[in-house]
């Protein structure tokens, strides 16, 4: 079947989290991702435990779908073999500090005079430029720097960290659609263009209602544990057995509510009777209400809420959502076969298109396991030029060589 990006091929340079996040999203739907890392591999691959062998459980998840070629950047034979592949890619992707690709004599100047289609994706913790753009930025620093962290764990708590890597996944997401964008754009002006990806404005991104309602009503959100400032009852509760999140959207479904729970008189009470009435009664109905579900376990209250159509759901651990009827009937886990981890299970392309859909073909490749490949099939090199630009160092030691030391 036909992949939507098969005719799309990117050179990643990209390293650690939201670069490859963002390439391993194109190439789940088809895109010709060549990961070009210096001889010793890039960050990830050491980012362990849990690991599978020696490759990192970490890596090995988030780096399907494509190949890998050990080049030394540094080397002038690797750079002209940078700029070789360049001539027959349509993206480059890197996250490296700020002006590392200007050093390193690759920067978007110089590839765009060399392939002017190309389009030079680079992923920042907080921009190319800006009193800020030299500052090391991990995803820890840039969720409390955007007020991300102020916004998330319980009132009147310290600033928590969301529970994942938000910030560099939502500069991957942005990323990706950026490049989808600037491919289709290229289709109407035969250009390429830079992209300049932050953190912290991906960040922004997803706090923009927060930042428009500070920016209305000029009082600073602060965090509400799992409930939300906008509507209540949006939030978790304590049952008689596991904890239960239900969300209730409106008026009307606040009175079809009411009567379930065993609260008829609360539904027109004037303290509660509106949404913004709820907001400014809050503490006394979410007491009210947690009485009410301490009264029965959760299975009984969704066997009451639920043919109502009234949403709501489980805290799920990682281990009940792995074993979820929804995630089994959906297909969401797929296997892939790697050469170390052996058949292993991870989340699939998440975006189902009935045409065009998105797979995991190829397991995340061990370092330097397409060097040679890559070189002779799109480059044309022969076995001979390959072992002088190894001798050279400017490649690294092959797959085989570098799994023979291993074994050993």
């Amino acid at each position: 079947m036909t992949l939507a990006l098969e005719d799309v091929t990117v050179l990643d340079l990209s390293h650690a989290l939201a670069g490859p996040f963002a390439t391993t999203m194109l190439a789940d739907y088809g895109a010709n991702v060549i990961k070009i890392e210096p001889p010793d591999g890039e960050m990830a691959r050491a980012w362990g435990p849990p690991f599978y062998g020696r490759e990192t459980a970490y890596f090995v998840n988030l780096n399907r779908n494509k190949k890998s070629v050990t080049i030394d950047l540094k080397h002038p034979d690797g750079k002209a073999l940078f700029f070789r592949l360049l001539d027959t890619a349509d993206v480059v992707v890197e996250n490296l500090r700020v002006g590392t690709v200007a050093k390193l004599g690759i920067a978007y100047e110089r590839a765009r005079r060399r392939q002017p289609r190309v389009i030079f994706c680079s992923i920042s913790g907080f921009g190319q430029d800006g009193p800020y753009r030299d500052r090391a930025a991990l995803d820890l620093i840039v969720q409390a720097e955007s007020g991300m962290m102020s916004i998330t764990g319980e009132p009147g708590g310290r600033g928590v960290r969301c529970g994942v890597s938000i910030a560099d996944i939502t500069a991957g997401m942005y990323a990706a659609f950026g490049i989808l964008a600037a491919l289709h754009a290229r289709q109407t002006t035969g250009r390429g263009q830079f992209l300049d990806v932050s953190m912290l404005e991906g960040q922004l991104g997803i706090l923009s209602g927060m930042v428009g309602a500070y920016l209305a009503d000029g009082i600073v959100p602060g965090p509400l544990g799992t409930a939300y400032g906008a509507l209540l009852p949006y939030q978790t509760f304590r049952t008689k057995t596991r904890d239960l999140a239900i969300g209730i959207g409106s008026d009307k479904l606040w009175r079809s509510f009411c009567p379930l729970i065993g609260l008829p008189q609360i539904a027109d009470d004037p303290r509660y009777v509106t949404n913004a009435a709820r907001n400014a009664n809050r503490p006394s109905l979410v007491a009210t209400l947690q009485d009410a579900f301490l009264t029965k376990p959760y299975e009984a209250w969704e066997a009451i809420l639920l043919p109502a159509g009234i949403p709501m759901g489980a805290i799920n651990t990682i281990d009940n959502v792995i074993a979820h009827p929804q995630v089994a009937a959906r297909g969401a886990l797929v296997d892939c076969t790697h050469p170390v981890a052996g058949t292993i299970q991870m989340v699939g392309p998440p975006v189902r298109m009935s045409e065009t859909p998105g797979s995991v073909r190829l397991p995340a490749p061990l370092l330097g396991e397409h060097t040679d490949e890559v070189l002779r099939e799109r480059l044309g090199l022969d076995a001979d030029e390959i072992a002088r630009l190894r001798d050279a160092g400017a490649i690294g030691p092959s797959c085989r060589a570098r799994v023979s030391s291993d074994r050993s």
